[in-house]
């Protein structure tokens, strides 16, 4: 029996070491499959990092560039102006490079014989030696420009485009490259090419900022291949960088998205090995930006976690070997049970953050003096399908509410979608109505589920108080003044119930003061552990509560009515998604220290009274003469754009200019009655393009957008009132 029994002890002995054997060879397996699949997922990693680190750098420069390009754009109308008068090209020159550090020197080569007076050739230059600032006439038999291939290609093309780099005659280690722009004259002749010497030191820094890994560096390449910044600390990496881009015959390949080329390389002193990520973005074409890494920083935490692998393998072969037996096969269903539930909760956490992150920030508009907003957005689950958002364009308040019928992950989805939607619209229209058809359109395509969402959607011109509303079967908010009432909202269907159904524009005018609370059903539906509702009445309560408090400031009321709603429900379980939102106006009144008018016709002969009438208004306010030189540009192209297009040809009509002005802005306020037009909504012209491919129209809207600090439309009384605003301090 002993016997029997010990050899039953050694079977069990031999099946628990056959046991043990087979679970070690299987950890060591996974150990290493998990090994090689943590390496692939490293080096995708990379590839999605470095990837998205070129394209923050590509965009990065491309900014500084066209920063660049926009400080010489803004001085166009300079050189164009004063081209009669070649000495005072000098003093532009020399105030360009004074306001840009980066700027390594500014010249203007004028056209051969532009200037017999000054000889053949006349080039004005302005250049930067440390501190010292210079400006000499650098044209001479020595120095021809007109044989320059900068000069050459410009002058031929009629267009801009940045050099190859090169080194500094003064000082060898300072590395530029230039900008050159043709200026032309009165008669569409080409005058000259301004030329931007740019000293790519400050690229460099740019670039090679927050690098991926210590040992990391960004390059960039001109589309010749030649070097315009790189870290100064390796030359002999970056000429063998250099070397194996240029390289056809090195093995290459693409990420997934196929926008970014990679190859490996062996570092020629000290062997390591590395990766060298490069592509050639759109806005920085043809130049390369490329980043390099190396192999032994990349993937040291893998190194780590071999080490730590097996020493978890080694105490999970003992805790093995006690409990393999008993519990192997409720251990793996419960891990897998925790791997599924933590892997769901992860997902659905993650969504939550997303969706809360597509929520407004409140600090970027609170900033202002003319309204106080504050929103809250409670969901039942972990995502909700409940949305509020608002944005300020062009002195006007956009905002919305809205329900999306369920919950869940599905109402998510829909809640994600119409926000997104929202935003897109809304940013190039002004009628709720119209945004809302918008909105209804896209929400009844392929709707198989038949969900829905009930919103409300408001537009609050800031200067006026004048709010437009369109409402989707949702609830009607309240105003808050000197009484609390519902706003007279007709409901319409909910958004993606019928294809066809016509939403109408209501609207009223918010007093100083005044505010709007809007909400969701979660609100008044929240229910205490008796299934009693909290109820409109209950609502009303706390809004005139909140009304009593002249103080109280919308994230305050916000607060309070969530506390209310937290005291009912008293821990009952969340039923539906609960979200605030309200909107308080409180326009400041600012003592005018001038306030003029001048009414003209439309006639372009009326300009030369509006220009007298708008310097007069500068010539009091004592303003410098670059700003009162703008700000006459941006009216005259405003009322020129009303005098050609407002009333119908041959059809006099009047257009009122009112000039009003405190310590801190000047406004116009253009007033006329004639077509109605919106030049808020006109789409941003792309002053990239050429004149052939770009569409007409729309240059006037940008030159006005850029010269004054806001613009403002409105139709009112059958009238268009156009508001143009300047910062004076």
């Amino acid at each position: 029996m002993n016997k029997s029994r010990n050899t039953s002890r050694r079977v069990g002995t031999k099946a628990s070491i056959a046991i043990l054997i087979t679970a070690a060879a299987l950890m060591l397996l996974i150990s290493g499959i998990q090994q090689i699949n943590s390496r692939n997922q490293i080096r995708q990693d990379l590839e999605r990092t470095a990837e998205m680190e070129l394209v923050i750098k590509a965009r990065d420069v491309s900014s500084s560039l066209e920063d660049v390009k926009l400080a010489l754009r803004n001085h166009v109308w300079e050189f164009e102006q004063f081209l009669p008068y070649p000495d005072s090209l000098f003093a532009i020159t020399r105030r360009i490079v004074e306001q840009n550090p980066n700027f390594g020197g500014c010249c203007i080569a004028m056209v051969p014989n532009y200037y017999p007076e000054k000889g053949r050739l006349f080039e004005p230059y302005t250049f930067r030696r440390g501190e010292l600032i210079e400006t000499v006439q650098l044209a001479s038999e020595e120095h021809d420009y007109s044989m320059n291939p900068a000069f050459i290609l410009s002058a031929e093309n009629d267009s801009s485009f940045w050099s190859e780099p090169y080194h500094d005659e003064e000082d060898p280690r300072v590395t530029l490259i230039t900008y050159t722009f043709p200026i032309y004259n009165d008669c569409g002749d080409l005058a000259a090419i301004v030329g931007i010497d740019l000293i790519t030191e400050w690229i460099s820094e740019l670039m090679n900022a927050n690098h991926m890994f210590p040992s990391s560096y960004n390059m960039l390449l001109s589309g010749e291949g030649n070097l315009i910044s790189g870290p100064e600390d390796k030359p002999m990496d970056v000429e063998q960088v250099m070397m194996l881009i240029n390289d056809t015959t090195i093995e290459r390949t693409t990420t997934v998205s196929g926008n970014v080329t990679l190859f490996s390389f062996v570092d020629w002193e000290d062997h390591s090995k590395g990766s060298v990520f490069y592509y050639v973005p759109k806005s920085l074409s043809p130049w390369l930006i490329a980043v390099v890494n190396y192999d032994d920083e990349v993937f040291e935490p893998l190194m780590e976690m071999r080490w730590r692998n097996l020493l978890l393998t080694l105490a999970g072969l003992l805790i093995l070997a006690f409990i393999i037996h008993r519990s192997a096969k409720n251990i793996s269903k419960l891990q897998q049970a925790n791997l599924e539930r933590e892997h769901i909760e992860s997902e659905l956490n993650i969504a939550r953050i997303i969706q809360m992150e597509m929520l407004p920030k409140g600090d970027e508009i609170n900033i202002r003096d003319d309204c106080n907003i504050f929103g809250s957005l409670v969901p039942a689950k972990m995502v909700g399908g409940d949305l509020y958002d608002y944005f300020i364009r062009d002195e006007k308040l956009f905002f919305c509410i809205g329900d999306v019928s369920g919950k869940g992950i599905p109402a998510a989805l829909v809640m994600s979608v119409t926000h997104t939607l929202f935003c897109s619209v809304s940013a190039h229209e002004s009628n709720p109505a119209r945004i809302m058809q918008a909105l209804n359109e896209t929400a009844c395509q392929r709707n198989e589920q038949n969900m829905f969402v009930t919103m409300f959607i408001g537009v609050l011109d800031l200067p006026t108080g004048r709010l437009r509303y369109c409402n989707a079967g949702h609830d009607q908010p309240f105003i808050i003044g000197k009484e609390t009432k519902q706003l007279d909202a007709k409901p319409h269907l909910p958004l993606g119930v019928m294809d066809n159904m016509i939403y109408t524009t209501q609207e009223t005018v918010l007093q100083a003061g005044e505010s709007l609370f809007l909400y969701t059903d979660g609100l008044t539906e929240a229910m205490n552990e008796s299934h009693e509702q909290f109820g409109m009445k209950r609502v009303e309560k706390g809004l005139q509560d909140c009304n009593k408090n002249e103080a109280v400031v919308s994230k305050e009321l916000i607060q309070i009515l969530t506390n209310r709603v937290n005291g009912f429900v008293d821990g009952a379980e969340q039923s539906d998604d609960l979200t605030l939102l309200a909107i308080q106006y409180t326009p400041q009144a600012k003592p005018l220290i001038l306030c003029e008018t001048l009414t003209l016709i439309n006639k372009v002969s009326e300009i030369t009274k509006l220009n007298a009438f708008v310097k007069s208004a500068t010539t009091a306010l004592n303003m410098e003469n670059e700003l009162a030189n703008r700000i006459k540009l941006a009216v005259e192209e405003a009322v020129t754009n009303i005098i050609d297009y407002a009333y119908p040809v041959d059809i006099e009509g009047t257009i009122n200019v009112t000039i009003e002005a405190d310590k801190g802005n000047i406004r116009f306020i253009l007033t006329d009655s004639g077509a109605e037009f919106d030049p808020t909504g006109v789409s941003k012209a792309d002053t990239t393009l050429t004149v052939d491919e770009r569409p007409i129209g729309g240059l006037g809207v940008f030159l006005v957008r850029n010269l004054m600090d806001s613009i403002n439309y409105e139709r009112s009384n059958g009238k268009n009132v156009l508001r143009l605003e300047k910062k004076l301090l």
